[in-house]
């Protein structure tokens, strides 16, 4: 059974950028984007490898922690990490990662306040 990870916005879950659905096995990579965001990116099958504009992301909005434990990245990292090896009949085979529409946290994600879901196919995605 393959591991699927769930992201929600909060805002219902009703369109295309309020919650998303993944493969664990496309994840691309996960990188610090700010002080207070890290960017999750998913690839698919036969896409270049160096276009990150044209790939799933989801960015994860959180606390500043740079000048005291570190960027939350490794933490968002472990848990992702933690999720896509997790044993699928355990979970059903779906990993709530963040819902903020039912305030569900994989691990101890709870530091995350908000997330935007960027699609390869929304022409403003960057």
């Amino acid at each position: 059974m393959k591991r699927l990870l769930y992201f929600a916005t909060g805002s219902g879950g009703d369109a295309q950028e309020e919650s998303h659905t993944n493969l664990a096995s496309n994840i691309a990579g996960i990188i610090p984007t700010s002080t207070t965001t890290t960017s999750l990116y998913f690839s698919f099958p036969g896409e270049r490898f160096d276009d990150v504009n044209q790939r799933d992301k989801i960015i994860f909005t959180h606390d500043d922690t740079t000048n005291t434990t570190g960027h939350r990245c490794k933490d968002i990292s472990r848990a992702i990490a933690q999720a896509a090896n997790a044993n699928p009949n355990n979970t059903g085979g779906l990993i709530d990662i963040v819902d903020l529409d039912n305030n569900i946290f994989y691990g101890n994600l709870n530091f995350v306040t908000g997330l935007e879901i960027w699609h390869k196919d929304d022409a403003s995605a960057t």
